[in-house]
């Protein structure tokens, strides 16, 4: 892939399936970076082994998804080039390789934009995280008059002009990526959101235009 891209994984006590991960992303191409986030030294094999892949950070004690995404960000703030896309992942395996690489090319030509890759939520997602995602959905509607299918994916991806913005956004923890939503459209960023099934790209909703 003759692409400037970059994974960011954070994780906090993770399985096998990260060196997995990470070994897929290698192979279609990307940069990444890993954020342990205080795991221990249980763990400590999980990176170890991903090291061979990635530039792997640490954090001595667990400060939060949010922080690791700030950790991260600014590891890789000091290398990337304007034409550097990002796309963070969770660690847990839920997401796609070709999931990352397709919203990274969205990416790639949308500048001020966050992509989201946004779950079919009716499938293969946990009980808690459907009521979760119908809860914050509707309130950020109500507040903010945005629809945005799925504010809980931590499948996102930006391009590098947008990394000041967000290692400034307030959070250290999961309501960090909550504060995107909130944050951007006041300083008239926009979202892309495409609908996602597993590996296949199945819906390409409109971008939702900041004005």
């Amino acid at each position: 892939m003759d692409k400037n891209y970059v994974a960011l994984i954070p994780a906090y006590k993770p399985g096998d399936y990260l060196l997995d991960l990470t070994v897929k992303l290698k192979g279609k191409g990307f940069s990444v970076v890993i954020v342990d986030d205080g795991s221990g030294a249980d763990y400590a094999d999980f990176f170890l082994a991903s090291t061979c892949f990635a530039e792997v950070l640490h954090h001595s004690e667990n400060m939060g998804k949010g922080r690791a995404l700030k950790t991260g960000i600014n590891a890789i703030s000091r290398y990337c080039t304007s034409d550097t896309v990002i796309v963070t992942v969770d660690a847990d395996g839920q997401h796609c390789v070709e999931d990352a690489l397709a919203i990274c090319n969205i990416a790639q030509k949308a500048p001020n934009t966050l992509v989201l890759g946004s779950r079919k939520l009716k499938e293969n997602v946990p009980l808690r995280s459907k009521f979760g995602n119908t809860v914050t959905r509707f309130v950020y509607y109500i507040s903010t008059g945005l629809k945005v299918h799925d504010t809980q994916t931590g499948l996102r991806a930006f391009r590098a002009e947008l990394i000041p913005v967000l290692r400034d956004i307030p959070g250290e923890r999961y309501e960090y990526e909550m504060n995107y939503y909130f944050v951007l459209p006041v300083i008239r960023f926009g979202f892309w959101s495409m609908r996602l099934k597993r590996s296949i790209l199945i819906i390409m909703p409109s971008l939702i235009l900041i004005r």
